[in-house]
């Protein structure tokens, strides 16, 4: 299995903070769970304070962030509020990264 180097999570990182100024990033899913394989992505929860713009505007614009990066990386985000209100739910993803992701940021 191939592994994701703590340097390459951290350009991530920087790339994703510095474009979308986050609250919150956690690791999620195969890679979280020391599980993945080497054509696994990388699952990634960003949590934004607040947003004028639609979901999939925000994760357009995390995938032109990355853009170049030779790994598949698979981004979700979601404001604050959409993130505590999904957390409510035992069985919502939210809630799942809360109780099993890893916090890269925040």
């Amino acid at each position: 299995m191939a592994m994701v180097s703590p340097e390459l999570l951290q350009e991530i990182v920087d790339r994703l903070v510095e474009g979308l100024r986050p609250e919150q990033i956690y690791l999620f899913g195969s890679w979280a769970r020391s599980e993945a394989e080497e054509d696994s992505d990388i699952d990634l929860l960003v949590v934004v304070p607040d947003s004028d713009l639609p979901r999939h505007r925000r994760e357009a614009l995390s995938y032109d962030l990355l853009w170049g990066l030779t790994v598949p990386v698979d981004v979700i985000v979601l404001t604050r509020a959409e993130f505590q209100r999904a957390s409510r739910v035992k069985t919502s993803l939210a809630s799942t990264v809360q109780a099993e992701g890893e916090m890269l940021y925040g």
